[in-house]
């Protein structure tokens, strides 16, 4: 019998390659739930993974209910996310696999000025791309992305895209199933309900699909706005228009927005208080992807620094109001292990921009830092005081293992055979 690309979806090396996937995102999550459900999956994994792909054989399989969370932002609606069941995420990200080995799909989904969601595309190689129009004379720019980007994606257009070149229709069942889950706990959700996806509109953020699917979408998008002395690069829903001259740059972006048009998109307008969209001369600078980069320097953003001395700031305060579980024997809140969380968090925020170049904003980030920690370790030493009176408080507080705290299962005394 001929392989398809169902049989492909069901091979359990493919799901094995899969669930390592799903396994280090969940564990890597903030929400406890998901690492929780991750572990749970990870205790019987290979049973899991044989019914998965039996499901998948058979054509049974089921992606069952997902539930809708929204992120806060400030000053922003909140991101929605859905969260999916582990195995409807395994079946996800082992489509995505196959259809990202596909040929007939890559020619679609990639582009040389697309840098987001596409093998080997990265904000560094995006920046570089900028870097090298401004050097080969443009002067001027607009910057904007696409307003509810992922919301709006008409999926039965892509399902189209992808049914025209896919060299069976084996899996268009499965697919559109993985990009339509039903959310089960819309009424929760209220005003924000028609932040998620719909029947024909929109696909999951949070769906490892759903950067295929935009990137399809706009694959004549990416074609028809670069030539002619304009370049535009875009990383998703985020895109930059390049050009010698300021009436260059607004011809291409009104041309854009008929493109996008087409597909019942529009991107913000640069001045629409949005704070989505600018425009200008290059040599004055601009951001981009989190950047502010200039023809001497890229570093990160303001915007991008303020975000990240946020983030740390609140994860140390989240650390002050709970060190009372840490006297209860709760090591994760210890200092040591807050501590620990905020190294990490700063060493990959600096791996994230180790392209840029080593201004003294870096600096900058650190002092801020600073003053957040101080302040974290004023409350802690205060806490640390009053409890001068108890060892073993004083240890777990630090982080430091108490032997005592071990979890026993004591061998001796054995039982007698007579039952005494």
């Amino acid at each position: 019998m001929a392989e398809t690309l169902l049989s492909k979806v069901a091979d359990l090396s493919v799901l094995q390659d899969a669930w390592r996937q799903v396994r280090s995102n969940g564990l890597s999550s903030k929400s406890q739930t998901s690492q929780q459900a991750v572990k749970e999956f990870d205790a019987s994994v290979e049973s899991h993974l044989k019914l998965i792909s039996e499901h998948l054989s058979s054509g049974n399989f089921e992606f069952g209910p997902a539930r809708g969370v929204l992120i806060p932002r400030t000053g922003k609606d909140p991101r929605p996310l859905v969260i999916a069941s582990i195995p409807a995420r395994i079946v996800q990200r082992a489509l995505l696999d196959i259809l990202q080995g596909l040929e007939e799909v890559g020619s679609l989904a990639t582009s040389r000025t697309s840098f987001g969601g596409t093998p080997g595309g990265s904000v560094q190689r995006a920046v570089r791309a900028a870097c090298e129009a401004i050097s080969a004379g443009s002067s001027y720019y607009i910057r904007s992305d696409i307003e509810a980007f992922f919301t709006k994606i008409p999926r039965p257009r892509v399902m189209k895209l992808l049914g025209d070149v896919l060299p069976d229709d084996s899996i268009m069942a499965l697919l559109d199933g993985a990009t339509s889950l039903e959310i089960e706990n819309l009424s929760e959700l209220g005003k924000y309900e028609a932040l998620m996806p719909s029947e024909f509109e929109g696909i999951a953020q949070g769906c490892c699909l759903s950067p295929l699917f935009g990137n399809l979408l706009l694959h004549e998008f990416d074609k028809e706005m670069n030539g002619g002395g304009v370049t535009t690069l875009r990383y998703i829903d985020d895109f930059l228009i390049l050009g010698p001259d300021d009436r260059s740059v607004q011809k291409a972006f009104r041309r854009g927005n008929a493109i996008l048009k087409r597909s019942g998109l529009s991107a913000y307008p640069p001045g629409d208080r949005s704070g989505k969209a600018a425009s200008g001369q290059t040599r004055k600078g601009m951001q981009f992807l989190g950047c502010w980069i200039t023809h001497k320097v890229i570093e990160p953003s303001p915007s991008a620094r303020a975000a990240f001395a946020s983030r740390v700031e609140t994860e140390l305060r989240y650390g002050v109001t709970h060190l009372h579980q840490a006297v209860d024997g709760d090591y994760s809140r210890s200092v040591a292990s807050t501590l620990r969380k905020i190294s990490r968090m700063i060493e990959g925020w600096t791996k994230q921009y180790s392209f840029c170049n080593p201004t003294d904003v870096f600096d900058s980030v650190d002092r801020k830092i600073d003053r957040y920690i101080q302040t974290y370790m004023n409350s802690f030493f205060s806490i640390y005081r009053k409890n001068k009176t108890s060892m073993k408080a004083r240890r777990r507080l630090l982080g430091v293992w108490l032997t005592s705290d071990a979890d026993r299962s004591p061998i001796l005394p054995l039982e007698d055979p007579d039952g005494t």
